[in-house]
């Protein structure tokens, strides 16, 4: 996969990291240097390097900081197996587990710094939410989150008729 072609196609850039190329770019912003500070005296593995990382090795897979984020993104967002994620960016299954490993603790540093990562505790997100401008806000759920009635009347009553075929 060709990072720099895919972003002059934005619909499929878009479809492939879940970003548009300027929420890409601007995200690039902080994760750049993030990486580079980490890589600089980290290795992929996490161990303390003995001497600093001065640059990148001219001949890595995926070169550049936008690279590897597009990389990590597409990663995250189709969640294929490793293997195909290895055969679309032409480098091992191995390879693809230790990038995958070194990369995602700097982008959630990056996503925590700029207060993104997802709230895991509920009264951390009352907090959020009394802070938030909007009271109305979007839910991305189900339709029906309670098992179904077991009275056939009463499900003919609750039923949505929601069942039209989209393909």
């Amino acid at each position: 996969m060709d990072y720099v072609t895919l972003r002059e196609k934005p619909r499929q850039f878009l479809a492939l990291t879940s970003l548009h190329v300027a929420e890409f770019d601007d995200l690039l912003i902080d994760f750049a240097p993030a990486w580079e500070r980490h890589h600089r005296w980290h290795t992929l593995a996490g161990q303390r390097r003995r001497f600093a990382a001065h640059r990148e090795r001219p001949n890595a897979v995926l070169a550049g900081s936008d690279a590897k984020l597009f990389f990590l993104l597409n990663y995250l967002k189709n969640n294929s197996l490793q293997q195909h994620q290895a055969a679309s960016f032409g480098i091992s299954q191995a390879r693809v587990s230790q990038l995958a490993a070194g990369l995602l603790p700097v982008l959630n540093h990056v996503l925590a710094q700029r207060g993104l990562l997802p709230v895991r505790d509920g009264g951390a997100l009352a907090q959020h939410l009394a802070a938030h401008p909007e009271r109305v806000l979007a839910y991305d759920g189900v339709e029906r989150g309670v098992p179904r009635n077991a009275d056939y009347a009463a499900q003919a009553e609750e039923y949505s008729a929601k069942k039209k075929r989209t393909a």
